[in-house]
């Protein structure tokens, strides 16, 4: 099925402007040194992936030394350099620990913030492929020049960047993964600053009623891996023709495996196959549009731990 370019450049307006900005690399290279210089980045912008999503609102905000903070419909992660807190909004939980390296670079690994990913990564193009710049067009009433790339590792994906003429800084982009799959960003507004964001800025208020978790122990329901699934994997593993013959929609489904057989094992996570593809260490890599986040992670594999109950 062949994506309708209405629906996947949704919000896009105007005509195609002949005079291409630059070379892909010199875009490329722009992009990168904006947003390097810059001490923090403010993007408020939408999500949509297809098929079958809608446009969701997003706020990222970046600061040096390591900290972030991405508020989602479903989520609020936040870092300040030394702690990382991420807040699940269904069930009015979140968990609190140190802050690693591994936790901004699985941050930086989330296909929604993708075209900001220069921001902290000194090279951030070195592995990707493929990269050529494209047509001009309008995007919210500025003028963007396309960049597309392959990107790096297993399954393939394909990705574009909608570089601002006059930032030099990418307002989004789309990441195409499979015949169908495709992850849309669109910022509404975007803002580089010399000036350090202000330390409230990566606070992180507990909201009313909200209990801590720790992710490690704490006993999870198949509700809360179900939720997951449903947002990240039924796209490919939906009832109707699950790929492989899994289908994640239901509990029944997901303890009866696939063609391949079992992909849970009750109690035992790291010997429970769904993880090795969930980790990107085994094949196939799931979802293929990009890793999950290390909180749902550890919420699959603490339901796994716990007995993979219903």
């Amino acid at each position: 099925m062949k994506i309708p370019l209405l629906i996947a450049f949704s919000g896009l307006v105007g005509a195609v402007i002949a005079a291409q900005a630059g070379s892909a690399d010199t875009l490329l290279e722009k992009h990168t040194s904006e947003l390097q210089s810059a001490t923090g980045l403010t993007v408020q912008y939408t999500l949509q992936v297809l098929p079958g999503g809608g446009p969701q609102d997003y706020v990222l905000k970046l600061g040096k030394n390591g900290k972030f903070r991405l508020e989602s419909p479903d989520e609020t992660i936040v870092a300040d350099g030394t702690t990382v807190w991420d807040y699940k909004k269904s069930d009015n939980s979140y968990t609190q620990a140190q802050q690693t390296d591994s936790d901004l670079k699985a941050f930086l690994k989330r296909d929604a913030v993708f075209p900001w990913v220069a921001f902290f990564v000194k090279e951030p193009f070195k592995d990707t492929t493929g990269i050529k710049v494209g047509s001009s067009r309008i995007m919210k009433g500025k003028a963007v020049t396309d960049v597309s790339m392959t990107l790096p590792g297993a399954p393939v994906r394909t990705a574009s960047l909608f570089v601002d003429n006059t930032l030099g800084v990418a307002r989004g982009g789309t990441i195409k993964s499979g015949e169908d799959g495709q992850t849309i960003l669109m910022a509404k507004e975007l803002t580089l600053s010399k000036d350090a964001l202000a330390d409230s800025t990566f606070s992180f208020a507990v909201p009313d009623g909200a209990k801590k978790v720790d992710p490690a122990t704490a006993a999870v329901s198949f509700d809360k891996v179900a939720k997951i699934f449903n947002t990240n994997c039924i796209g490919c593993h939906g009832s109707g023709n699950p790929r492989s013959g899994l289908d994640l929609t239901s509990y029944q489904g997901v303890m009866t495996g696939g063609r391949g057989g079992a992909v849970i094992t009750a109690g035992d996570p790291d010997n429970s196959r769904i993880m090795a593809y969930l980790k990107a260490n085994g094949k196939p890599v799931m979802p293929p549009r990009g890793q999950l986040s290390d909180g749902d992670l550890q919420t699959i594999a603490g339901w796994i731990k716990a007995g993979a109950k219903q």
